[in-house]
């Protein structure tokens, strides 16, 4: 069994060397760009909310009605051809961005690696000595991400289509849907609900083993994703009880650098507002004292001025994270050479202390 405490003290030691013996204002400033790029300092929450469904049922009760106008509805018509053309642009530019900011996470994710094991805080020479894993990596990640969404829009799609042919539809359409039309509805919601459940879970045990194993093991041996994967794969395979435990110890982990993360940030957002409204109000008073001719001046002036500052230090919050966003991928390294030394990265603190 890995001796999981040794590998989280030796983490913990790892990035207090990295970030605070001594600290850089610059380093963290610039690890902060490479683990936000990498996407290593995001909790991977995106709450979606959508609305108007009250105005779609009305606008299609009106079309459907008789006194509705003889257009309504009308697909073929110039203004909606360019409604049309303006949203296919729209689509094409969201995946465009995506597909950019996929191929950089993927290169950037190295930069990363590279950065910690070589307590470094470089961009430019990592991101081109890894560029050939990298692309490797990127090319599969889009893979995945987009096999991975089909799965979830056919899945849903096929969920509408059993609810829609089980006749339960005409029931949920009345104003008080009787007992047994939520009864039918819960047998068919919940078996997808389940699958759905099983298969987020798939996918992230998998994208766990990817990033946090098969990602050294390409940095190290220079190999592409299928290779690496594979390696990783093998050693998981050998160590499956070893592989369960880092799961549960890294869940129970990121709940706790979350939660310490939030309290930080609104420490910091408190600090850093105290002055801002202090400035704020020196520069209200200082208005005053102006002629009314020259106050639209002063403040776009004051605005130019201020925006960076408050850009710069809400950058400043972000990088309060990078202690846990080095320590999390510290120890997946140092977790990966329990299981195998041949992958042995980030040198241990005898190897270190000679260079002191």
């Amino acid at each position: 069994m890995v001796d999981f405490g040794a590998v989280i003290g030796d983490s913990v030691n790892w990035t207090r060397k990295m970030l605070f013996r001594p600290f850089n204002l610059k380093k963290w400033l610039i690890l902060a760009f490479v683990a936000i790029m990498a996407g290593a300092m995001s909790n991977g929450c995106n709450l979606n909310t959508s609305g108007g469904n009250d105005n779609h049922y009305e606008s299609s009760q009106s079309c459907s009605s008789p006194a509705a106008p003889s257009d309504c509805g009308q697909l073929g018509t110039p203004e909606m051809a360019v409604v049309w053309t303006v949203l296919g642009i729209a689509i094409l530019f969201v995946l465009l961005i995506v597909v950019l900011f996929t191929w950089l996470a993927a290169r950037f994710s190295f930069v990363f690696i590279e950065d910690i094991v070589k307590d470094d805080a470089s961009v430019k020479k990592p991101f081109a000595d890894n560029a050939e894993i990298g692309n490797s990596y990127f090319k599969f990640a889009l893979l995945f991400m987009l096999t991975f969404f089909a799965c979830v829009v056919a899945m849903i799609a096929l969920g509408i289509f059993i609810f829609a042919k089980s006749g339960l539809m005409a029931a949920f359409s009345s104003p008080e849907p009787s007992g047994s039309a939520i009864g039918g509805f819960l047998l068919v919601f919940i078996p997808f609900l389940v699958v759905f459940v099983i298969v987020a879970a798939g996918v992230g045990i998998f994208s766990t083993m990817v990033v946090d194993l098969a990602l050294p093991i390409m940095y190290k041996d220079k190999a592409r994703v299928l290779a690496g994967i594979g390696k990783a794969w093998d050693i998981v395979k050998a160590n499956k009880g070893n592989f369960v435990v880092y799961l549960l110890i890294k869940l129970g982990l990121g709940i706790g650098a979350g939660i310490a993360y939030l309290i930080v940030f609104i420490l910091g957002l408190l600090i850093a507002l105290v002055p801002m409204i202090l400035l704020v109000a020196v520069l209200y008073f200082i208005s005053l004292a102006l002629p009314a001719g020259a106050s639209l001046a002063y403040w776009v002036a004051a605005g130019i001025i201020l925006t960076p500052v408050v850009f710069f230090l809400l950058y400043c919050l972000l990088a309060l994270n990078v202690p846990f966003a080095v320590f999390f991928r510290t120890m997946s390294m140092k977790f990966l050479e329990r299981m195998d030394p041949t992958y042995a990265l980030i040198p241990s603190e005898k190897q270190v202390a000679p260079q002191q």
